[in-house]
């Protein structure tokens, strides 16, 4: 009995764990900005990408401006000009940086910041911030003023996006909560265990093979492709490049699984091989005893 309450308890632990995981992967990288942030800067130095974003900033702000004749010329100029090159100005990278803290605030508003109603039912990318370089730089180079909203959002993914992501910052956070019954049932595992290093082994082997589950996942998932987001060419491009990162990060945490399950593995080789060289020691010694 307490054999088999032990084989119960580790296999539950195993798909906490096979749980648990990904929800904090999620937790860290997704749902929180900082991680989010630091998630998509392999996006913002994509050229190719980037040359896309920043065309789509360019192309925005020319649809909102009406520059006078004497400079209408100048101006249409400078603006082909940092379709191209905006990418290579010094205030660029800020400038991503604030884009995606202001997506992700837009996206994910439970951090306390500003909600944006009409970014309520859709997943949108703000380029606002790479739309008031453009401006700063037109300003420069005609003297005019030039007036850009506050946002300006690309569709990324419609309602049914909007409602996952809205469950994914509902319940992801809860992680810890499946990590503990991770821990607590492997913990009740070892202690009903009248073996502990198969149970040990068994653990290691059953991760092993929870790891190579997740492997699966992310393969399947990033053949996916965008999974069917993206409203626009750039959104689509964008969801693409995020999905991408995201399976590449967290390809390090299935890594980290893998050395977790080859430690675990090898200490319950080790303790039932001691176990056994022991076991002929202790009861010769005690049959010793019995005879003095």
């Amino acid at each position: 009995m307490r054999s088999f309450v032990s084989a119960i308890a580790v296999i539950f632990a195993l798909l906490l764990t096979g749980i648990a995981v990904p929800m904090a992967w999620t937790d860290a990288n997704i749902v929180r900005e900082d991680g989010f942030v630091a998630l998509t800067s392999s996006i913002g130095k994509d050229q190719a990408f980037q040359a896309r974003l920043a065309a789509t900033a360019v192309a925005s702000l020319e649809s909102k401006i009406n520059l006078p004749a004497p400079v209408e010329q100048l101006g249409a100029s400078f603006l082909k000009d940092a379709a191209a090159a905006m990418t290579t100005w010094p205030e660029y990278p800020q400038a991503w940086n604030e884009t995606v803290g202001r997506s992700h605030q837009l996206n994910f508003p439970g951090n306390g910041s500003s909600w944006n109603p009409t970014a309520g039912t859709s997943l949108v990318l703000d380029v606002g911030p790479l739309v008031k370089i453009a401006a700063d730089r037109l300003h420069a180079a005609t003297g005019l003023p030039i007036a850009t909203p506050d946002s300006t959002l690309i569709n990324i993914g419609g309602p049914a996006q909007r409602q996952q992501v809205d469950a994914i910052a509902a319940y992801a956070p809860m992680w810890w909560i499946a990590g503990l019954g991770a821990v607590l049932l492997f913990a009740l595992g070892l202690l009903f265990a009248k073996r502990r290093g198969v149970v040990l082994l068994f653990a290691g082997l059953g991760l092993a093979a929870v790891a190579a589950l997740w492997q699966m996942a992310t393969t399947v998932l990033k053949g996916a492709g965008d999974a069917g987001l993206g409203g626009t060419g750039t959104g689509g491009l964008f969801a693409r490049e995020l999905l991408a990162a995201s399976v590449d990060n967290f390809t390090g945490w299935i890594t980290n699984a893998w050395i977790a399950a080859g430690v675990l593995a090898l200490l319950g080789l080790f303790v039932v091989i001691f176990s056994r060289k022991a076991g002929p020691s202790l009861r010769a010694n005690a049959a010793g005893s019995m005879e003095g």
